[in-house]
C-alpha cells in the first residue's frame, strides 16, 4: 500500500510539472504575440514618423482611393469632375446662383448715378455719396457675411443662399422709390444683407460640390458664369431704361423703376430656383457634426483656421478681388457717366447707356478671361497663378489712373485688362480659399473670407469716394498700388516656402523654379491634419 501510495505521489508530481510546462509554454508564446504586436506598432509608428505625410490610416486611405476612383467617372460638361453625392442639377444651379448674384451686384452699382441724379446731387457730389452708399454696403456685408457663414454650417447652404437671393430681390424692388439720401441708404443696407449671404456662399458651394484637384476648373467656371452675370447687367439691362423711353411717354425715372422691378422678379426667381434645386443636405460626415457644435464654437474654429499663412493670403486675396469690382462697377462706370453728361447736353438716359456699353464690353473680356484663369490655377502653382493675375491688374489700373478722357483707347483697354484681372482674382482667390478651408468649418472661412472682400469694398468706397471728386483716376491708382503689394506678398510667401523645404533635395533649384509652372497642391482634410504639418504652405508633403 505504501508502495501504492508512493506510485500515486510520483504521477501527481509528474502532472503538476506538465501543467507548469504548458502554463510556461503559454506564456512564452503571450510573450511572443506581444513582443510582436510591439514591434508591429513599432514599425507602424516608425513609418509615420519617416512619413509624417500618413496622417490616415489604412482603411480611409482605401476609403478615400475609392470615392476618388468613382468621382472620376462624373464630369460636367467634359470640364471637371464633382462629386458623388452632387447631382447635375444642384452644380448646374450653383453656377446659375453665381451668374444671378453678380448680376445683382453689378446693377445696383451702375444704374445708380441714373438715380443719384434724379435725387437732385450734383455731378460734384456723386462721387463722394456713392463711395458713401457703397461703404454702408459692405459694413453690413462686413457684419452679416460671418453670420450667414456660420448659419450655413449648421443648417445647410442652400436656406441660406435662398434667403439672400430672395431679400436681394426686396431690396431691388424698393431702391428706385427712395425719396431721399437717407431712405436710399436704409434701402441699400437690406440689400446688402441678402448680397452678404450671397457672396459667403459662392466659394462654400463651390469647395462642397467639386473635388480638389478640378476647383480651379470649377472656379474658372463660376467666374465665366459671374461674368455672364455682369455682362446682363451691363449690355442689357442698362439698355433697357433707354428703350422704354424712346417707345414711350415714360420718363427717365419710371423707366427706371420698370428696369429695377425686372431685376427684382428675376432675384425672387433665382431664390425659389435655389431652394428647390440645390442640394437639400450635404451628406459629409463633418458637416453633420456641426449640428451638434454651437454656433459660437463654429465661429471661433473658423477664425482660427486663417493662422495659416496660406489662407490667410487667400483672404488678401479676396480683399483685392472684391476691391476691384467695386472699382470696376462703381467708379468706372460714374466717370464715363459724368463725362459723356457733359459733352451730350445733360441727355442722362444716353449717358447711362454709354457707360453701360463701355462696362459692358469689359465685363465680356472678363467672361472669357474667366476660362483662361481657371485653367492657369490648375495647372499652375495658385500661388503664382495669383501674384500673375495681381500683376496683369496693376498695369490696368495705371493705365486708368492716368487716362484724362474716359472714352480714349487707352481707357478702354485699360478697362478691359483691369476686367480680366477682376474675374482672375475672383477665380483664383476663391480656388485658394476653397483649397484651404477645412472641410467642417467651409461656411465660416467662406463667411471670414466674404468679410476680407468687404474689407477692401470698403477701402475702396470710403477712399475712393471722398477724392474721386478731386481726381477721378485716384480710386484706380489706389488699387494699382494694392495689386503691386499682393503680388509681392504672394512671392515672398512662394519663395520662402520653396527654400525652406524642397520638394527634390537633390535638385533644390531646379524644383524650385519648376514649381512656378506646375501645381502640385494637395487639400487638407481638416484642421488636426494642417496643424500635424511643420509648414502647411507646402501641401506637397501629402
Amino acid at each position: 500500500m505504501d508502495r501504492d501510495i508512493e506510485n500515486n505521489n510520483i504521477n501527481n508530481n509528474s502532472n503538476n510539472n506538465n501543467n507548469n510546462n504548458n502554463n510556461n509554454n503559454n506564456n512564452n508564446n503571450n510573450n511572443n504575440n506581444n513582443n510582436n504586436n510591439n514591434n508591429n506598432n513599432n514599425n507602424n509608428n516608425n513609418k509615420k514618423i519617416e512619413n509624417h505625410a500618413i496622417i490616415i490610416n489604412s482603411d480611409e486611405k482605401n476609403q478615400i482611393n475609392n470615392n476618388q476612383t468613382s468621382i472620376k467617372e462624373r464630369t460636367f460638361l467634359y470640364i471637371h469632375k464633382i462629386n458623388n453625392d452632387v447631382s447635375y442639377i444642384n452644380l448646374l444651379t450653383s453656377y446659375i446662383g453665381s451668374f444671378l448674384s453678380i448680376c445683382f451686384f453689378v446693377f445696383i452699382n451702375v444704374a445708380q448715378p441714373d438715380i443719384l441724379s434724379s435725387l437732385g446731387i450734383s455731378d460734384d457730389q456723386q462721387g463722394r455719396i456713392s463711395g458713401n452708399l457703397s461703404f454702408c454696403n459692405e459694413i453690413v456685408i462686413v457684419v452679416a457675411s460671418y453670420t450667414w457663414g456660420i448659419l450655413s454650417d449648421k443648417i445647410g447652404r442652400r436656406g441660406v443662399y435662398s434667403a439672400g437671393m430672395f431679400i436681394i430681390g426686396i431690396g431691388l424692388a424698393i431702391y428706385p422709390f427712395a425719396n431721399s439720401i437717407v431712405c436710399l441708404y436704409i434701402f441699400r443696407m437690406i440689400f446688402a444683407v441678402g448680397a452678404a449671404s450671397c457672396s459667403s456662399m459662392l466659394s462654400a458651394v463651390l469647395a462642397d460640390y467639386i473635388p480638389f484637384r478640378d476647383r480651379g476648373k470649377a472656379s474658372g467656371l463660376l467666374g465665366f458664369a459671374a461674368g455672364g452675370g455682369a455682362v446682363l447687367a451691363s449690355l442689357v439691362l442698362m439698355k433697357i431704361p433707354n428703350l422704354i423711353k424712346q417707345n414711350s411717354s415714360l420718363s427717365s425715372r419710371q423707366s427706371t423703376e420698370i428696369v429695377y422691378g425686372m431685376t427684382a422678379a428675376l432675384a425672387i426667381i433665382g431664390a425659389v430656383l435655389l431652394f428647390f434645386c440645390l442640394q437639400r443636405k450635404s451628406k459629409d460626415i463633418k458637416l453633420m457634426c456641426n449640428e451638434k457644435k454651437n454656433a459660437l464654437k463654429i465661429a471661433w474654429d473658423g477664425l482660427k483656421a486663417g493662422k495659416k499663412p496660406l489662407l490667410s493670403l487667400a483672404y488678401g486675396s479676396g480683399f483685392l478681388a472684391r476691391g476691384d469690382s467695386a472699382i470696376a462697377t462703381t467708379f468706372l462706370s460714374l466717370w464715363i457717366y459724368q463725362y459723356t453728361l457733359s459733352i451730350n447736353g445733360g441727355d442722362k438716359t444716353a449717358a447711362l447707356s454709354k457707360s453701360g456699353t463701355i462696362s459692358g464690353i469689359a465685363q465680356t473680356c472678363a467672361l472669357f478671361f474667366a476660362l483662361v484663369a481657371g485653367f492657369l490655377c490648375d495647372k499652375m502653382n495658385r500661388i503664382f497663378a495669383m501674384v500673375l493675375l495681381a500683376m496683369i491688374g496693376c498695369v490696368g489700373y495705371f493705365m486708368l489712373a492716368f487716362s484724362e478722357n474716359p472714352l480714349t483707347t487707352q481707357f478702354f483697354v485699360g478697362a478691359c485688362i483691369i476686367g480680366c484681372a477682376e474675374t482672375g482674382m475672383v477665380v483664383s482667390s476663391t480656388a485658394l480659399v476653397a483649397q484651404e478651408s477645412p472641410t467642417e468649418l467651409r461656411g465660416s472661412v467662406s463667411g471670414f473670407f466674404s468679410q476680407c472682400g468687404s474689407i477692401g469694398i470698403l477701402v475702396a468706397s470710403l477712399l475712393g469716394g471722398i477724392l474721386y471728386d478731386k481726381w477721378n483716376g485716384y480710386p484706380f491708382a489706389l488699387f494699382g498700388v494694392f495689386s503691386a503689394l499682393l503680388s509681392i506678398w504672394g512671392l515672398v510667401v512662394f519663395f520662402i516656402t520653396q527654400f525652406k523645404q524642397s520638394l527634390v533635395p537633390n535638385s533644390p533649384i531646379k524644383n524650385f523654379f519648376k514649381n512656378f509652372i506646375q501645381n502640385n497642391d494637395r487639400e487638407f482634410n481638416n484642421q488636426k491634419q494642417i496643424d500635424s504639418l511643420k509648414d502647411p504652405l507646402i501641401s506637397n508633403l501629402l
